[in-house]
């Protein structure tokens, strides 16, 4: 009986141990992360087909080429542990060229965007945004390692165009050769950002811009060499339907500006309808014009 008893004992143990295994093997493969390659000779031939079936923790992998968008994505929602992840296999060789967008993201969440070179758009470089629909912002964002450059255009065209972004990171990119009637960085509404350790050369009206309800934002640590006619624009005039929120009277609150180093530009900071802006510490080496300025652009008198 007592035989009997622990073989029973033994195989419900060995039992335990199978189920546990393959308790394990089937977490592992829930959580497996796919790399969905993007080029010539891959699997997809374009970003947009490999984000069409991208899932939370997924790689799009985008090999050595010259594409030319635009390329509209939409929804390509990672999660907080699971990011996805966009990225060039190689910087200087991975080169979205032309066209009127590199690529237009419209409510990205928990999203990396890496290792790209954007250059020759005629209308924006990169456009990431909250499609127009105010309530489901695009969020958790991180742009770094990237090259944007070269602007085929010379009116109000950005490298890079944040229309409804929150909590998000620009770090490590470089910003070169902007439109003469644009910024760098435009933003428009956008939260909880954080734009550092970035370079600015050669930019129009703007190296960075944030109006229409942009709010908490810090520049820290960024090179402004020839920034624009200001090299940052800390608010703007923003037409009353393009607010985030709708009912802001301000164009930009709760800004600090830490560490920059500006050379050239013809004013290098202008204060334009925001409140609670803090500029600190910051290096500013022969302005053509102005090292800084206050003004009241927008006839809206709730912003005084």
């Amino acid at each position: 009986m007592k035989n009997q008893t622990k073989q029973i004992a033994d195989r419900m143990k060995k039992n335990k141990t199978v189920l546990f295994l393959l308790f394990l093997f089937l977490q592992v493969f829930a959580n497996a992360q796919t790399i969905l390659r993007v080029g010539p000779g891959q699997t997809y031939s374009n970003p947009v087909q490999a984000a069409a079936v991208a899932k939370p923790g997924d790689t799009i992998l985008i090999y050595p080429a010259v594409y030319t968008g635009p390329f509209f994505i939409e929804n390509l929602k990672g999660t907080p542990d699971k990011w996805i992840t966009l990225k060039g296999l190689n910087k200087e060789q991975v080169i979205f060229r032309g066209g009127s967008e590199s690529m237009h993201l419209t409510d990205p969440n928990y999203l990396r965007i890496m290792d790209l070179t954007i250059e020759r758009q005629t209308g924006n470089g990169m456009n990431i945004d909250d499609g127009g629909t105010f309530n489901t912002a695009a969020k958790q964002v991180v742009v770094e390692n990237c090259i944007f450059q070269d602007m085929a255009a010379s009116g109000n065209n950005d490298l890079l165009k944040l229309s409804g972004l929150d909590s998000f990171v620009i770090t490590k990119c470089n910003f070169t050769n902007g439109s003469a009637g644009g910024s760098g960085i435009d933003m428009v509404g956008c939260h909880a950002g954080k734009i550092h350790k970035n370079g600015f050369l050669n930019q129009g009206s703007n190296s960075i811009q944030m109006k229409g309800g942009s709010s908490n934002l810090h520049i820290e640590a960024n090179d402004f060499i020839n920034g624009g006619q200001r090299a940052l624009n800390l608010g703007g005039s923003t037409g009353a339907a393009f607010f985030r929120p709708a009912n802001a009277d301000y164009e930009a609150k709760d800004l600090l500006v830490t560490a920059n180093i500006f050379e050239g530009a013809y004013t290098p900071i202008a204060f334009v309808g925001c409140r609670n802006a803090q500029v600190i510490n910051n290096t500013i080496i022969r302005p053509q014009n102005w090292i800084m300025r206050i003004l009241q652009e927008s006839s809206d008198t709730s912003f005084y």
